[in-house]
């Protein structure tokens, strides 16, 4: 199978698409193009995973497939509210947010850092670029990732500084950074992406500037301030009870309660 996520389970490889000897159909994004030509009648309950907003916009290649009769699950309210507001959702629908190995992150956390700011940027690469340029005007030390990067190497260089700046797309589903930085610096900044709403709160657990180099360095000044003279210290604490609230643990017990209710739902 090559060196992929899935070359430990190499034996449990199969040469044939049959998901109607299957208990259970779980299906996400395109997953239907492959699913809808081998259905059969006596279908087995379908669970889809719907991760993005784009999924409620009539130009999407996933738009249609609203249609089609599934339990959605949606990875955060944001998702979920939007594909309810287009009127075509078949089947019934739950938001099980993401969650993160909480334990896992912070045992990466340093007591020294070695940059005073982290970028990532890899979405909006010019932005995230012309962002380090600006802060390095300040005399700051800036660590830029620009490019896509493995993620090890992404939390290694978060956790390797004071404040981190993360540049997501316009719009996401959910946005798992922020919550990977709340655990990692001591304060994050991050703009408004529609799926982060629900556990970003702007001057509470973090800093949400709008999307502009202007005002994303200002914020990133003002983090960096908070930071050096203690003032920061609300921010953890409120970030600590929202990652509390999205440990990996928590969505896995909503997913399996799902699960005990998939009979009567389906």
């Amino acid at each position: 199978m090559g060196e992929t996520i899935w070359a430990p389970q190499a034996a449990n490889r199969v040469d044939r698409y049959t998901p109607a000897e299957a208990d259970l159909v779980f299906i996400a994004g395109m997953d239907w193009q492959a699913y809808l030509p081998v259905k059969s009648d006596q279908a087995p309950p379908i669970v889809n995973l719907v991760q993005h907003v784009r999924h409620a916009d009539p130009d999407a290649d996933v738009y249609p497939f609203l249609e089609q009769h599934a339990i959605r699950i949606c990875v955060s309210r944001e998702v979920e509210a939007a594909i309810l507001d287009t009127g075509r959702v078949n089947g019934p629908t739950f938001t099980i947010a993401n969650g993160v190995n909480v334990e896992s992150l912070l045992s990466r956390r340093r007591a020294a850092r070695g940059s005073d700011v982290y970028i990532l940027g890899s979405k909006s690469g010019e932005l995230a670029r012309g962002l380090a340029t600006s802060l390095e005007q300040h005399g700051l030390k800036v660590t830029t990732h620009a490019e896509f990067t493995a993620r090890d190497q992404v939390l290694d260089a978060m956790a390797s500084a004071s404040v981190a700046v993360l540049l997501p797309h316009p719009s996401e589903g959910f946005y798992l950074p922020a919550l990977e930085a709340m655990a990692l610096n001591e304060l994050v900044v991050v703009p408004d992406c529609v799926g982060n709403r629900s556990f970003c709160a702007h001057q509470e657990n973090c800093l949400m500037p709008g999307y502009t180099l202007d005002e994303l360095a200002a914020a990133t000044l003002d983090a960096l301030a908070m930071v050096k003279t203690g003032r920061s210290g609300r921010f953890r604490e409120a970030a600590a009870s929202t990652l509390n609230q999205h440990r990996l643990e928590r969505e896995r017990a909503d997913f399996y309660r799902l699960l005990d209710q998939l009979d009567a739902l389906w």
